[in-house]
């Protein structure tokens, strides 16, 4: 492949009626999905696609962080153009931009989001180097003013709530998938700071099987809404939710 296809990949969908809620605008749990089937098929190019990957060496990429910033959300319906581009490196974790853009070339939602290589099998966290094997260089060092700031999971805020993981809610990788996550901080948001929502940060911080359940705290502090979700060995995420006026259509 050549050097613009390394650089950038583009994809254009058509909102379904199954990604939209009530207000027939496109869930938060959806833009993950989006993101999540982006990234996959520009490593897919690249050579690099989860079944390769992992037939190979037995490495897979794990979320760490994903940071959505949210104009307007598009319509059941509406035609989107996703990009998304590899930003570099910050130790052992790569940084990847998406920007969602409408017909007319209106910015939409912009995510920054955060992984690591792992083995699958023993879940120890990789050298980026080890892209090598697929021809792919790491990429440059992300200066620390780009990178996403980093979430801690928030004490002292008051119980919301518990959410069990079900079979329906795993990957191949046997834990409940990142985009389910946003599906929760959607589900635990108050009814009345969900129109104003403008950003959404969650950091995840240890695996949740099947069976498990995870206890929610969630709360307003320091100008946004924290969540917090425990499972049976610890802290499993950490949310944060900012609001503002809505943007004029």
């Amino acid at each position: 492949m050549n050097e613009a296809e390394m650089a950038e990949y583009a994809r254009t969908v058509r909102v379904p009626v199954y990604a939209v809620g009530p207000d027939d605008r496109l869930k938060f749990g959806s833009v993950l999905r989006l993101v999540q089937e982006t990234s996959e098929q520009h490593l897919g190019v690249m050579g690099a696609g989860y079944e390769e990957m992992r037939r190979r060496t037995n490495l897979v990429f794990f979320i760490i962080s994903t940071r959505v910033r949210l104009g307007r959300l598009p319509l059941h319906g509406e035609r989107v153009v996703i990009k998304t581009h590899p930003r570099g490196r910050a130790g052992a974790q790569f940084y990847r931009d998406f920007l969602f853009y409408g017909e007319g070339g209106e910015p939409l939602v912009s995510v920054m989001q955060t992984t690591v290589l792992v083995e699958a099998g023993t879940r120890r966290i990789q050298r980026p180097q080890a892209l090598r094997e697929f021809g792919i260089r790491p990429g440059a060092v992300v200066p620390p003013q780009e990178r996403m700031e980093r979430l801690e999971a928030p004490q002292g805020l008051p119980p919301a709530g518990e959410r069990r993981v079900f079979r329906s809610d795993l990957d191949a990788n046997g834990h409940m998938n990142n985009c389910v996550y946003g599906d929760i901080v959607s589900d635990f948001l108050p009814a009345e700071l969900r129109p104003a929502v403008r950003g959404v940060q969650i950091h995840y911080l240890s695996e949740t099987p099947e069976g498990d359940v995870l206890r929610i705290f969630a709360g307003n502090r320091d100008g946004a809404f924290l969540m917090r979700g425990e499972n049976a060995r610890g802290v499993s995420f950490a949310a944060r939710v900012r609001t503002g006026k809505k943007r004029a259509e």
